[in-house]
């Protein structure tokens, strides 16, 4: 039998657990709620910075403007507290990189261990902040690090839906490709003040608001997966709560029993 007493912690243990599990599923489930409100009422912005960047990129000599190549960054966060959605992140980082000449750098403590653990051989930076989502304040040293690049790829969760989230690349330099879209004309522009000032300000500031928008939906994907992974913890705690106070209930029982034929027993000898 198992000591009523290891039992009895076990269950306060359990309980503590589920209400953690409780209070941080409720803390995501109302964070969602204004940060999908937040990026929905903000898509339509960012689509037209989006299309504007990418119309004086493609009118410019992005050669003259970049001393280097590409930059692969992968956006992960501090803690495990998200469910596998960073596992995926590096997976498409891993896949989408190897073949490419990209130079590597790692946001968040679980994307630089995950590299450790696979034993990845090529060279890469990391960057740690403070919290799982880094604030704009913090992304100066991004920004001033992917100045230089040509192209600067950001991994990231992409929300979806509250229960899907799915690994995302974009191009936040908004590199030329040199190909038309179908139905795409071709249109010409005049520039004022020179296309080279445009660019320099479009290098700097419109980097930092479409950074910002990965920023605000990796935000919502992170919290959309720590409310999944929070909320199979409380059903898990539930479960093993449920099964602890039954142990607990046989275990008196059968203690009960065995004082009841103890007794009857003792009874029948005297007799």
């Amino acid at each position: 039998m198992q000591p009523l007493g290891k039992l009895r912690e076990e269950i306060k243990d359990e309980e503590t657990l589920h209400g953690l599990a409780s209070a941080f599923t409720e803390v995501s489930a109302a964070k969602i709620g204004v940060l999908k409100q937040k990026f929905e009422r903000n898509r339509g912005f960012y689509q037209e910075i989006s299309d504007l960047y990418r119309l004086v990129k493609s009118s410019s000599n992005p050669e003259a403007t970049a001393s280097k190549g590409m930059l692969s960054v992968a956006m992960t966060t501090n803690n495990r507290f998200y469910g596998v959605i960073n596992l995926e992140v590096m997976k498409k980082f891993l896949n989408d990189t190897k073949t490419q000449q990209t130079d590597r750098l790692i946001v968040g403590k679980i994307g630089a261990l995950h590299l450790q653990s696979v034993d990845f051989k090529p060279a890469f930076k990391t960057m740690v902040f403070e919290t799982d989502v880094p604030k704009m304040s913090d992304l100066e040293q991004l920004l001033e690090l992917a100045q230089p690049y040509q192209k600067v790829l950001l991994f990231y969760p992409q929300f979806e839906t509250i229960y899907t989230q799915t690994p995302a690349v974009t191009d936040i330099a908004y590199s030329p490709t040199g190909q038309k879209t179908d139905g795409e004309e071709s249109l010409y522009f005049i520039f004022e003040p020179e296309l080279p000032k445009i660019v320099d300000f479009f290098e700097t500031q419109i980097r930092a608001i479409l950074l910002q928008r990965v920023l605000l939906e990796m935000d919502l994907s992170v919290t959309a997966s720590r409310l999944q992974a929070m909320s199979r913890a409380q059903e898990h705690a539930r479960e093993v709560l449920s099964q602890r106070k039954r142990q607990l209930t046989k275990e008196t029982h059968s203690r009960i029993n065995a004082r009841l034929l103890e007794s009857l027993g003792r009874v029948k000898k005297w007799n």
